[in-house]
C-alpha cells in the first residue's frame, strides 16, 4: 500500500478539514483515540479498512452512505469523515465533486487506493474495476441511486415492522463487466449480490432512474439470457469418462454454486426518480417487452377431460421488479417485489419461486383428484346396500348377474347384486305362499256364479286372484272379463221366493249365495235375474 501523502481535502457541507496537529496524549479517564502524525484525524485503523473496502464496493460514494452502511448505530458521519480525511493524507481516497443536495463523494484515488481496497476486500487489482474519477463532477446521480439500493439490502426497511437487512456491504460488487460469446458485447449489471444463506446465490441488480426508454431496459435482459446460457468445460473427475459435449455446465452454476430453482440466476428491477404511477406503468411495460425471457415455455398436459399444464423455466430469467422507494420502506425481505409474471407483491424468496411451474400443476392436479376421489366416494356410499352394508369400490356402479347374462346397476337405496337376488327370491317366495293361501281360502269360499269353477280363477292362469275374493265377488276373473266382453251389466242375483223365505224361518239355508240375493232384493228391488 502507497504512503504518499497529499494535503487534506475539504469535508461536506460546512464541514471544514481539521488542521493537522501534532499527537497530545490522552487526558486520563477520556476514552478516545489518539491522534497521531499517520492519521491525525484520529480514525482507527478499523474503520479505515472498513471505508476502503466500502469505497472498493461502491465505486463513489456518501459520508452519509458510508455511515449507514458501516457504522448504522453512530449518532452522526463524524467519525467516516475523519476516516476519509486521514485516507486522503495517504492519498488512498479523493472528493471530485458534490451530488445535487450538496453531499461531498469520494472515490477510490489511483492504483494505491485500488490495491489498498482491494487487500481488504481480498480480491486482486484486475477485480477491482475503476476510481470512478469525474463521476462526482455530475452529481454522480445513478451511482448514489446504486448505493441507495444496496443500503435498503443491507440495513433492511425504515418502516416500524419492516423485516431487517441481509448482509454486509461486501457482499456487493459493481461495474462488474461479464462478456457475452463472441467476446466484443459485454453485460454489465449495476450491482451483483451474494447472500446464500438465504438461498441466493447470486442476484443480478438493475437500477433505472427512469431516464431511458423502456424498451432499451427491457433490451437487457435479453443479453442476460444470452449470457446464462453460456456453458464450460466441467472438470468433474466423475465425468471424465463421458463425450465432450456431456462435460458442459452452465459457467455461472461453476460460479455461483447452490442453485436450487429452475432456471437461470435472477435479476431485479429497482426503478426510481418518478411518480408511482409513472413507476408502476414503467414496470409493466418493461415485462411487457421482455416477456420472452422471463415467461417460460408453456407444457400442456390433457388428461380425464382437464386441459391444464404449466411452465417450464430451465430457458428463463427469473425477473423481479420494485421501486427504490418501496425498497428502503420495507427492505428486500418486505411484501414488495413483483414477479414478473406473477400479480402481486411478495418478499425476495417467495418472489423468487417460479410461478405456475410443475409443482403448482401436481398441486392443482392432487387437487382434482382428490376431489373426483371425494365425489365417487360420496356416489359410493349413496349406493350402500340396506341389506348387508356394502359399498361398492369398483368406479363402476353396476354388477353382472349370473354367468354375465343380466346387468344390474345399483340405485341409491338400493341392493347389491346378491342382496337383490335375494331379496327377488324371498319376494318369489312369498308370493307363492301368498297365491297358496288364496288358492285355499279362495276354494273354501262359494263357487263362480257363472261357471260354478273356484271364485279365484283357474290355476295357474293370468287372471287368478292371488288374494283372497271379498265376501261380495259373485264371479272368477275369468267369467269377470268376457262378461265385460258382451257388454253385459253387472251381475244381479235372483231374490229370494216366497217358500225360500218360508223355509229360512226354519232353517239356515245351504245357498252360499243367501245373503247376497237378500241383499240385492234390497238393493234392486225392481230388478229379477
Amino acid at each position: 500500500m502507497s504512503t504518499r501523502q497529499s494535503p487534506a481535502l475539504p469535508d461536506d457541507n460546512d464541514d471544514q478539514a481539521d488542521a493537522v496537529e501534532p499527537p497530545q496524549p490522552s487526558r486520563p479517564g477520556r476514552t478516545a483515540f489518539r491522534r497521531g502524525a499517520a492519521n491525525p484525524n484520529g480514525s482507527t485503523n478499523a474503520l479505515r479498512s472498513d471505508v476502503l473496502g466500502a469505497l472498493g464496493v461502491l465505486k463513489v460514494a456518501t459520508a452519509d452512505q458510508l455511515q449507514r452502511l458501516l457504522r448504522p448505530g453512530a449518532a452522526s458521519n463524524t467519525v467516516i469523515r475523519q476516516a476519509l480525511r486521514d485516507l486522503a493524507l495517504h492519498g488512498l481516497v479523493a472528493s471530485d465533486g458534490n451530488t445535487k443536495d450538496r453531499h461531498k463523494t469520494w472515490r477510490l484515488e489511483g492504483t494505491a487506493g485500488l490495491e489498498a481496497a482491494g487487500q481488504v476486500l481480498g480480491l486482486p487489482r484486475s477485480d477491482m474495476g475503476g476510481t470512478a474519477r469525474g463521476a462526482g463532477r455530475s452529481g454522480a446521480q445513478h451511482a448514489m441511486a446504486v448505493n441507495e439500493t444496496i443500503a435498503a439490502f443491507v440495513l433492511g426497511g425504515t418502516a416500524p415492522d419492516a423485516p431487517g437487512g441481509v448482509g454486509a456491504v461486501t457482499d456487493w460488487a459493481t461495474e462488474v463487466e461479464f462478456t457475452l460469446p463472441g467476446g466484443k458485447r459485454k453485460v454489465r449489471p449495476d450491482g451483483v449480490w451474494q447472500a446464500a444463506e438465504i438461498g441466493v446465490p447470486v442476484l443480478m441488480v438493475e437500477v433505472d432512474r427512469s431516464t431511458m426508454a423502456p424498451a432499451d431496459v427491457a433490451a437487457k435482459f435479453p443479453r442476460y439470457r444470452e449470457l446464462f446460457r453460456t456453458k464450460v468445460r466441467d472438470n468433474d473427475p466423475a465425468l471424465a469418462d463421458r463425450e465432450p459435449a456431456d462435460r458442459t455446465v452452465h459457467w455461472w452454476r461453476r460460479t455461483w454454486p447452490g442453485h436450487t430453482r429452475a432456471g437461470y440466476p435472477p435479476v431485479a428491477l429497482v426503478v426510481t426518480d418518478a411518480g408511482p404511477v409513472a413507476l408502476a406503468n414503467r414496470q409493466q411495460a418493461v415485462a411487457d417487452l421482455s416477456a420472452d425471457c422471463w415467461r417460460g415455455r408453456w407444457r400442456r398436459e390433457v388428461r380425464d377431460y382437464n386441459d391444464d399444464g404449466w411452465r417450464e423455466y430451465d430457458d428463463a430469467v427469473p425477473i423481479v421488479a420494485t421501486t427504490l422507494e418501496l425498497l428502503a420502506e420495507h427492505g428486500p425481505l418486505g411484501p414488495v417485489w413483483w414477479r414478473f409474471g406473477r400479480p402481486g407483491r411478495h418478499s425476495l424468496i417467495e418472489a423468487l419461486e417460479n410461478p405456475n411451474n410443475r409443482a403448482a400443476y401436481d398441486l392443482r392436479q392432487a387437487a382434482r383428484e382428490d376431489e373426483e376421489h371425494k365425489a365417487h366416494q360420496e356416489l359410493m356410499d349413496s349406493l350402500v346396500c340396506i341389506d348387508c352394508g356394502d359399498v361398492p369400490e369398483e368406479e363402476s356402479t353396476w354388477e353382472y348377474g349370473p354367468e354375465g347374462r343380466v346387468e344390474w346397476t345399483r340405485r341409491p337405496g338400493g341392493r347389491c347384486w346378491t342382496c337383490h337376488q335375494e331379496h327377488t327370491q324371498r319376494l318369489e317366495r312369498e308370493a307363492e305362499e301368498q297365491l297358496e293361501a288364496a288358492r285355499e281360502a279362495n276354494a273354501a269360499l262359494r263357487p263362480c256364479w257363472t261357471c260354478r269353477g273356484s271364485i279365484g280363477g283357474k290355476a295357474g292362469s293370468k287372471l287368478e286372484l292371488r288374494q283372497e275374493a271379498g265376501s261380495d265377488r259373485l264371479e272368477c276373473p275369468g267369467c269377470v272379463q268376457a262378461r265385460a266382453a258382451k257388454g253385459l251389466g253387472p251381475l244381479v242375483l235372483p231374490a229370494p221366493t216366497k217358500r225360500e223365505l218360508v223355509a229360512a224361518l226354519v232353517a239356515t239355508p245351504s245357498d252360499p249365495w243367501w245373503e247376497i240375493r237378500q241383499q240385492h232384493a234390497r238393493d234392486y228391488p225392481h230388478r229379477k235375474a
